[in-house]
């Protein structure tokens, strides 16, 4: 399957409101301008249907992606950019959503730049990584041998556990440039509130993992 095809399945599942897999963000009534963190080829913000007006913006390190995402839509913005170090300015945007992007980032990091280029009261909606989903890849790999994906997977699981107990992380000590963890409610929350955001919400089933909150004034 090609990126673009791998894309336009995505995009269809935006778009199919009787989808079990399709999951969208909650928006304001109001908003001006919108940051997709991870955006792919920005399927999630062309399943929003926003309004002309909206200044919509997508960011991803694909760059592959963001080219078939400028085949797809002219009225997304797409940037590429990783959530460690975002190029906008301070207080750019109403909204930062992220569909499982935020669980391959260092998180603090990540949060403190959503809320630098977040106005004071903006929005963000994003969708995680259960320790149950985590758990499940290490016992694939270990029951398919995959010493390598044991390796990595045994590392994302203490990443998980260091998010969830001390608020911090490490980057994978054989790749410094990858960050991957699982996210808890307790996690989550502690390290929204410690970057400045205030309502944090979060729902856990068995589908998706999904949290919002909002940008201290």
């Amino acid at each position: 399957m090609s990126t673009l095809e791998y894309h336009l399945g995505e995009l269809a599942i935006a778009k199919s409101k009787n989808d079990p897999r399709r999951v969208m963000p909650t928006l304001p009534a109001k908003f001006d301008s919108i940051l997709d963190l991870g955006c792919g080829a920005g399927q999630t913000l062309i399943g929003c249907d926003l309004s002309p007006q909206v200044f919509a913006c997508g960011a991803d390190i694909d760059e592959e992606a963001l080219r078939c995402g400028r085949q797809l839509s002219t009225q997304i913005h797409f940037v590429r950019a990783g959530g460690e170090a975002l190029p906008f300015a301070a207080q750019t945007f109403d909204v930062v959503i992220s569909r499982v992007a935020i669980p391959y980032m260092h998180i603090p990091t990540a949060l403190a730049e959503i809320a630098r280029v977040l106005k004071p009261g903006g929005h963000i909606w994003f969708t995680l990584h259960s320790s149950a989903l985590t758990r499940k890849w290490l016992w694939n790999a270990l029951r398919s041998g995959n010493v390598k994906g044991v390796i990595y997977q045994s590392y994302a699981v203490l990443n998980g556990l260091l998010l969830h107990w001390f608020g911090n992380q490490i980057r994978f000590p054989l790749n410094r440039a990858r960050c991957e963890s699982f996210q808890t409610t307790r996690g989550i929350t502690r390290a929204l509130q410690t970057a400045g955001f205030v309502r944090v919400q979060t729902e856990l089933n068995e589908q998706f993992f999904v949290v919002t909150a909002v940008r201290q004034k």
